[in-house]
């Protein structure tokens, strides 16, 4: 199994370097690292947290890398950043 932990940890400082308010926590789910098992609709489990502990480094940092796709995109067109949030 290749590890890429400290590609993961940098793109994580890089995020938080950005949005310095955001706790750990936050970060996690707003970088798409941790999911709800329900995306959609996470009240309807109880906000479960999905288990990710099979999940391939790689697809962590491809997760990571549409979700920061996806901040830039919102950014750009809007200036509350604290918005780009999404499922």
């Amino acid at each position: 199994m290749e590890h890429k932990t400290l590609d993961i940890l940098e793109l994580i400082k890089s995020h938080f370097e950005k949005f310095p308010d955001e706790s750990f926590g936050q970060i996690l789910f707003n970088m798409d690292i941790s999911q709800f098992v329900n995306r959609e609709s996470p009240e309807i489990d109880n906000f479960k947290v999905r288990d990710i502990y099979n999940d391939k480094d790689s697809d962590i940092i491809e997760r990571i890398k549409n979700r920061n796709e996806q901040i830039e995109e919102r950014m750009s067109g809007d200036k509350n950043v604290h918005d780009y949030h999404v499922g």
